[in-house]
């Protein structure tokens, strides 16, 4: 009979798939946190007219020998993509499915390009499908397999890897390839013992560990979906939650058992809760926060035993929120006073309070927030049952200690970029601002905000991180110190020394950051030694308590808002004021240094600024309020130009100008909302914008016959991104949509968002085809965003294009005749 069973499956394949013998069934995949439907399994079942339902190894082999098992595959990609559409058009909930497949599909079709059409033709976002790939198949793979994995992730299809733990390779793929999710091997369930158990709790933390979600299938008690949910595991798929069966059965069985739908503008937010779930000894809470209510989502053992002082055995969830968050309860006033403050704040924040007698630390941080809700995880310690009172004893004598010798003392790891302040916290910045979650940030604002400007390149030096334990260890003293010169309350710099140490027994991780105030003798040292550099006029000037030339000239490139420059006799950038550099958008002046007008090719018209400066340097001439535009991030400015000759002994050594944008004129001094030609959401130029440059290029191909392109292109997408994630996510999306645009025109190109998802590039340009190269580099760019905000999306890009020198194409008419283009390709 078995051989009957496959001869009949390999001489009515395509029969079956003709006449709908093979079906898709669906089996439900639980998030863990919330006992919600977050995803399907897709399973194709033959149902024979002949033979009945035939069990899948019955037809899955026999397809996998004669190498027909890929059309099985592609025909569910198809299957599945149509009944998401139905429903999808039908306003009826759908969720993602995963579909698996073989090394086969990777051999005998091009799969990417199978899924890809099936996508389009039923417009599906990727999203909805993840690909499922078994351990086996990566045995063989000799690097085509990466390619095209490659492929499906960067475009923003999910990659699992299924069975993980049945094949001796696991550990040596998570190392080669990126996966986005583990499917934890069902044997390791079937024997459901102490050692299973701690397998699977090493493998589910180790996959925490190296940024990967995990999903247990074969799940089908009550006991082993505890366990999962307590060790971390996000989703969970067995016949605890129902076998495969078509769509329509699984749902309805779902409702019946309460089990609700998780929506996809939620599976982020409820995906970084599940991220945090660990198995760990330290106490841990996730809870959700929607603003008048906290739900618990997951909670530990350990922080059961520190807030409940008599705890013993199990709870469940909703009997923590009774005991703690229900309305009457003594602390619920409290714990909203700290929610308020933790979902301000992008920091971890600390509370204290008693209770019953007891004195609690509380340490909490908000992870997520959507629409009103937030995730918030957070960790307690009883201090009243805290043993280690002679510790604290040692450690508040040396903290006295540090506190006689400096005035500001942090402490810092820069293994997990954390700085904590022990000393001094709020001396020279306010608690709004310092990040004690962030140590790079945080050396970022102090930076900025109190190191003397000059002194401020070699203080990221002395701080820089990757360094720190090498240089300490290698100076003889134990530490590392330097003096600069830091911004007091009264708004004088005085001198610091600033004394890096390393701290004992950390593993070279921890250092204390000290601050010590030098001795006013040695400041008047290394005063008159700065001094003493100076010309003989800036060293009158400055004992005379005058301001010096060279002071002046610091302050007006540190801190001047005019946005200033300075050139030689070849017209070559030599410096910048740190204004101009910021209006650029330059990380530094070395961005300039050496090169023309031309080379940064940020000008509309270069002549008119060329002819100005050789008047300049070979004539001695002024240039006074000249008119101008130059494009920054695709935004074309109207600008007003002064500029100026540098005599040295007599001869025009370079010169000197400064320049104002005339739109930021009308800002300051009418106090408008927003210039008038720039995008609110984009920061890049309005339809007002860009028909005005239009207009000016429009001159230049008058004038001197210079030819010009106009690109429209929109997201064809953009309404569903919006009604499913709202107006907050859609603006993000327009905004990063703007950068990947500029991120290849560069300066060369003026661009705009004129509506909705609509948006322009001007640009100057000899043939059709090197617009419709410009338009292709930037319509893959912008189709390669597929995650905003951690919410997943897909991108779909419509072109239209207009050259001015194309027959029946006029400046009036470009506009027109490239929206015509781009909405006809829909």
């Amino acid at each position: 009979m078995e051989k009957q069973i496959t001869e009949h499956v390999i001489s009515k394949f395509d029969t079956a798939l003709e006449q709908g013998w093979v079906e898709v069934y669906f089996q439900p995949v639980i998030r863990a946190l919330t006992g919600r439907l977050c995803g399907m399994e897709a399973l194709a079942r033959w149902n024979d007219p002949h033979w009945g339902m035939l069990a899948p190894f019955r037809f899955i082999k026999p397809l996998e020998d004669n190498k027909l098992i890929y059309k099985l595959d592609a025909y569910v990609v198809r299957e599945v993509c149509r009944i998401l559409s139905e429903r999808i058009a039908n306003k009826l909930p759908v969720v993602p499915v995963s579909i698996n497949f073989s090394r086969l599909d990777f051999v005998m079709c091009d799969m990417f390009e199978s899924v890809e059409n099936a996508i389009k033709d039923y417009d599906i976002p990727r999203d909805y499908i993840h690909i499922e790939i078994t351990e086996s198949v990566f045995v063989s793979d000799e690097g085509s397999l990466h390619d095209v994995i490659d492929k499906f992730r960067k475009v923003g299809y999910e990659i699992w890897m299924d069975d993980f733990g049945s094949g001796y390779s696991s550990l040596n793929l998570l190392k080669d390839y990126d996966f986005d999710m583990l499917k934890i091997d069902m044997n390791f369930l079937t024997s459901f013992t102490e050692k299973s158990k701690a397998i699977l709790r090493s493998t589910v933390a180790m996959a925490k560990d190296i940024g990967i979600k995990t999903l247990a299938e074969g799940v089908e008690t009550k006991e082993q979906f505890e366990f999962l949910r307590n060790i971390g595991c996000e989703q969970i798929q067995g016949y605890y939650f129902g076998k495969p069966r078509p769509i329509d059965d699984t749902l309805t069985l779902l409702g019946e058992m309460d089990i609700k739908i998780e929506r996809r503008e939620w599976r982020h937010f409820y995906e970084v809760a599940g991220i945090h779930v660990k198995d760990t000894d330290i106490p841990l809470e996730i809870i959700e926060d929607d603003g008048e209510t906290f739900h618990t989502l997951f909670v530990n053992k350990a922080y059961l035993e520190q807030v409940f002082h008599d705890f013993e055995g199990e709870t469940t969830p909703e009997e923590i929120d009774r005991k703690l968050y229900s309305p009457g309860t003594p602390l619920l006033e409290k714990y909203r006073e700290f929610a308020n403050t933790i979902e301000k704040s992008s920091n971890i924040e600390t509370f204290y309070y008693t209770d019953n007698g007891y004195y609690l630390r509380f340490r909490a941080k908000c992870l997520a927030s959507h629409n009103g809700h937030h995730i918030i995880k957070g960790s307690i310690i009883n201090i009243t049952l805290d043993q280690n009172t002679s510790e604290r004893d040692r450690l508040d004598s040396k903290i006295r200690e540090l506190n006689r010798l400096f005035e500001v003392v942090d402490l810092v790891n820069i293994e997990t970029n954390i700085i904590a302040p022990l000393l001094g916290r709020f001396k020279y910045l306010d608690s709004a601002t310092y990040v004690y979650s962030d140590l790079k940030k945080a050396i970022s604002i102090f930076v900025e905000s109190v190191i003397y400007a000059p002194e401020r390149q070699d203080f990221m030096k002395f701080m820089e991180i990757e360094t720190l334990r090498e240089r300490v260890e290698s100076s003889k003293k134990g530490y590392i110190e330097k003096i600069f010169r830091i911004k007091q309350p009264d708004g004088a710099f005085k001198r610091k020394n600033v004394i890096i140490m390393m701290v004992p027994g950390a593993g070279g991780n921890e250092f204390l950051i000290c601050y010590k105030t030098v001795p006013d003798e040695i400041s008047k040292i290394l005063d008159g030694l700065t001094a003493s550099a100076r010309s003989l006029v800036d060293k009158y000037l400055a004992d005379s308590g005058a301001i010096t030339y060279s002071e002046l000239w610091e302050n007006m490139i540190w801190d001047s808002s005019i946005k200033f420059f300075w050139k030689d006799k070849n017209r070559r950038f030599l410096g910048a004021s740190q204004s101009f550099l910021d209006f650029y958008g330059l990380g530094s002046v070395e961005a300039i240094v050496g090169k023309t007008d031309e080379d940064m090719q940020w000008h509309v018209d270069d002549d008119p600024y060329m002819n100005d400066e050789f008047d300049v340097l070979e004539n001695g001439a002024k240039v006074i309020d000249v008119q101008g535009q130059c494009i920054v991030s695709g935004v074309v400015h109207e600008i007003t130009c002064q500029k100026m000759p540098i005599y040295r002994n007599g001869e025009i050594v370079g010169l000197v100008g400064f320049f104002q944008d005339r739109d930021e004129e009308l800002y300051r001094l009418e106090k408008i909302a927003i210039p008038s030609n720039v995008d609110s959401v984009t920061g890049l130029m309005n339809a007002k914008g860009i028909f005005i440059s239009t207009t000016e290029y429009a001159v230049q191909h008058a004038d001197k016959g210079k030819n010009y392109g106009l690109i429209l292109l929109r997201n064809t997408k953009y309404q569903r991104i919006l009604s499913t994630y709202g107006q907050d996510v859609s603006n993000k999306l327009l905004f990063e949509m703007g950068r990947k645009i500029v991120e290849v025109t560069g300066q060369t190109c003026a661009v705009a968002r004129t509506k909705e998802s609509y948006f322009a590039i001007l640009t100057y340009v000899k043939t059709r085809e090197a617009l419709e190269y410009l338009a292709g580099e930037v319509k893959k760019n912008v189709e390669g965003i597929n995650v905003v905000d951690g919410n997943n999306v897909t991108v779909m890009v419509s072109v239209g294009m207009a050259l001015r020198s194309d027959e029946g194409v006029t400046d009036e008419n470009i506009y027109i005749k490239a929206l015509e283009e781009c909405d006809g390709n829909l």
